[in-house]
């Protein structure tokens, strides 16, 4: 009987050391994957926005709503749910700490201009300030710093963890950056503008099909081919996450080719250099 209890008193202790661990709640699968790599195991991390799901669409299930009240940060990030769903969040878990990671470190107030029926798109509509390597090395000092604020006995192990991984982030960069300069097409047809960040640090202009969430009209398709076919572009980039079917009725005017680019994938150093061959043998006409 006494080993019994004092087995069982082992297996509560654990229980209770296990469920010690600070729990962090993300929007999309790169910012668990940028948490994972800062935290290292010290904290649990749960994605609201799972695989194969649409940020756009996305609507939390019940018991994704009741996990949250045992969260001790939500890391926000401006996608688009958030706007409807953070407020709720917070009304029913008000001491639950929300930290808006775009807004704090990125400077978003970059003018947007309107091409017309061009279609041309830049950063203040695009809310996808992840596909820059750049942006994401402020994320993690971001993300550093709180994890510090919220288990400052583990420090060390995060400011370690997080040099550690801006160092590969910074690598990255300098990959991305060779595999673009020689490009001498550098407009990207894509479906859906989320590559504003992207495009602008490695010299791109992304053309998207899609504008304000809305399907393109006959007039802007045959502006954006007879733009295609000036540019000699044949390549269209979509994206898992939303309807293609404009973008096959493009690749086929102009005898091109469509590849996939996913920025929601969660292994974000591999996925962001398998998207740059993608692009690059796309622009390359490959």
């Amino acid at each position: 009987m006494k080993v019994f209890s004092l087995l069982l008193l082992l297996c509560l202790s654990t229980s209770v050391v296990a469920d010690s661990k600070p729990l962090i709640f993300v929007s999309i699968l790169p910012q668990k994957y940028f948490v994972d790599q800062v935290s290292q195991g010290l904290v649990d991390v749960e994605v609201m926005v799972g695989p194969g799901q649409n940020p756009t669409t996305y609507e939390p299930t019940p018991g994704t709503i009741s996990k949250l009240s045992r969260a001790d940060m939500y890391m926000a990030i401006g996608v688009p749910f958030e706007q409807a769903w953070l407020r709720r969040i917070q009304q029913n878990y008000p001491n639950l700490q929300v930290v808006h990671c775009c807004e704090e470190i990125i400077d978003l107030s970059i003018a947007s201009h309107d091409h017309g029926d061009s279609h041309h798109h830049h950063a203040m509509e695009d809310p996808h300030v992840w596909t820059s390597p750049k942006n994401v090395i402020a994320i993690t000092r971001l993300i550093e710093k709180h994890l510090v604020q919220l288990d400052p006995a583990n420090s060390q192990d995060y400011a370690s963890a997080a040099n550690a991984f801006i160092q590969r982030l910074s690598v990255l960069d300098q990959e991305i950056t060779a595999m673009t300069r020689d490009l001498s097409k550098r407009k990207m047809i894509v479906t859906h503008p989320a590559w504003s960040f992207y495009a602008a640090d490695y010299g791109l202009l992304q053309l998207s099909i899609e504008r304000k969430g809305k399907d393109i009209q006959a007039a802007s398709l045959r502006n954006l081919i007879e733009e295609a076919r000036r540019e000699q572009i044949k390549a269209v980039f979509t994206q898992p996450q939303f309807n293609d079917k404009a973008a096959r009725v493009i690749a086929m005017e102009l005898g091109g080719n469509i590849y996939s680019l996913d920025p929601l994938a969660y292994d974000y150093i591999a996925n962001m250099l398998s998207i740059t061959r993608s692009i690059t043998d796309g622009l390359n006409n490959e």
